[in-house]
């Protein structure tokens, strides 16, 4: 058996997903205004009121996103290490894997609804919160995305022969919202076998947006 290291790079998405009291409704809508991309009042507004940004109290989801042309795999022997120098062995694009289905046509897709009036609030982050709330359902939310390019992380895995492109397969998630659905790369599999992340790589953030949704408004 030779161990190999497959290295995941490209472009990444940091999703957070908060419950906002009615409190907070209004100054969170205007410092969001039109302009999604204006994050970084908002950011302090919740590190001064609410909570850290990062650490959302309905879901967080740290994926490539489903870039087929813009998601790469790098192959290399498992005895290099991460930025050592090392050539890979082979490199191709998440359109030339296996469609997952293909390798499992039973499997059901990971689909984060974050609507509201839906989700369900983290019962660990409720007691602790400061102040304290008691709502089960959140029916406002602040939904942030941060967008990396890089690296994602990377796998070991040991093999008996040389891996190939078609052998790796890539199961797609999705995150479902009032304004669309936001598509990333959620689990990815050698023959069949999901791998589990060694590590992460290194990225520079590119951009971020957010949105306020209530019950409400949609």
């Amino acid at each position: 058996m030779t161990k190999y290291r497959l290295e995941i790079r490209g472009w990444g998405m940091d999703a957070v997903a908060h419950s906002i009291t009615e409190e907070h409704l209004e100054p969170i809508r205007e410092i969001i205004g039109e302009n999604p991309e204006n994050t970084f009042d908002l950011y302090d507004y919740f590190a001064d009121n609410i909570r850290d940004m990062y650490d959302g109290d309905l879901f967080r989801n740290n994926k490539p996103w489903w870039y087929e042309d813009a998601t790469y795999l790098f192959l290399f022997n498992g005895d290099t290490e991460p930025y050592d120098g090392s050539k890979p062995i082979n490199e191709w694009k998440l359109k030339d894997c296996t469609n997952h289905y293909e390798v499992n046509e039973e499997f059901e897709s990971t689909n984060i609804v974050c609507w509201p009036g839906e989700n369900k609030v983290d019962e660990l982050s409720k007691k602790y919160a400061d102040p304290p709330y008691d709502y089960d359902i959140a029916d406002n939310i602040v939904f942030y995305v941060e967008e990396t390019k890089g690296g994602m992380f990377y796998f070991e895995f040991e093999s008996d022969e040389e891996p190939n492109p078609e052998d790796f397969s890539v199961a797609p998630g999705s995150i479902e919202t009032p304004n669309g659905d936001w598509d990333f790369c959620d689990r990815f599999f050698y023959k069949g076998v999901e791998l589990e992340i060694t590590d992460y790589l290194d990225n520079n953030g590119k951009g971020s947006q957010a949105f306020l949704f209530t019950k409400d408004d949609v």
